[in-house]
């Protein structure tokens, strides 16, 4: 089973490819983040976000998806960015009639770390310590993105 894990954003989009081998055995075959110019029309982001998740997508061809839920933000301006973007990603999921799970952030801790109000850094461990990742790289949005990824495997119902 390989599932897209993905942290939703409006400049930077974290994602992971899993592929789960076993009951055991998970791989994270690939992680990063489709990255926006600052400063970029949000018309225009939408296209690159759009456009490159289309590329990993046909690149690695997951089965399933687990797009991170929005919650609440305290900044409006940032809130609406990232609910089209997220937008953007569900509809090219659709598109390409990969199933999707929407985990909360809370759900995605918890099964990360065991608490819902961890931080950042507890999450970063909790993936390196899980999946044997050694070394993470990059911005903790792909962190998020196998965190994500890894909770949507566990959600997902055959």
């Amino acid at each position: 089973m390989r599932i897209i894990g993905i942290d939703p954003g409006s400049h930077r989009v974290g994602y992971a490819i899993l592929e789960k081998q076993n009951r055991n055995k998970i791989d994270v075959l690939d992680y990063g983040t489709i990255e926006v110019a600052p400063k970029t029309l949000i018309s225009e982001s939408l296209i690159i976000i759009h456009d490159d998740l289309k590329k990993i997508l046909k690149k690695y061809k997951p089965e399933i998806s687990s797009v991170e839920e929005l919650f609440y933000f305290k900044n409006q301006k940032t809130v609406s960015a990232v609910y089209q973007s997220r937008g953007v990603i569900l509809l090219t999921l659709s598109q390409n009639k990969i199933p999707i799970i929407e985990p909360t952030i809370t759900q995605i801790k918890k099964g990360i770390t065991g608490s819902g109000t961890a931080d950042k850094s507890q999450v970063k461990s909790g993936v390196q310590m899980i999946l044997g990742i050694k070394n993470l790289k990059g911005h903790d949005d792909s962190w998020d993105a196998i965190a994500c990824g890894f909770v949507g495997l566990s959600m997902f119902r055959t």
